[in-house]
């Protein structure tokens, strides 16, 4: 993955206000996907690790904890970008 040239410039790397707003919005949109990315890389760690019964209590009280953090929409948005990205993975497949 490159550096995006938004977050390495000196005077926006320091003040997330001088961004505009497309700036905001891809740097939104990269924070989802790594998000994502990292929770299905955890996901499948604990899955081999702990076997797959394990790996989804696991996963139901990390997606409750999300829910009461960020609401039922913080959560949704979360679900649907990782299966997003499952699919594309299969699809490459």
């Amino acid at each position: 993955m490159t550096t995006n040239p938004y977050w390495t410039d000196e005077g926006k790397a320091k003040n997330l206000a001088l961004l505009t707003s497309t700036e905001r919005c891809k740097m939104l949109e990269t924070l989802r996907t790594t998000e994502a990315q990292e929770w299905l890389r955890r996901y499948a760690i604990i899955k081999k690790m702990s076997g797959q019964p394990n790996a989804q209590h696991w996963w139901e009280s990390v997606k409750a904890d999300i829910e009461r953090k960020r609401g039922k929409d913080g959560l949704s948005i979360l679900i649907t970008e990782m299966n997003r990205q499952q699919d594309e993975i299969r699809s490459k497949s």
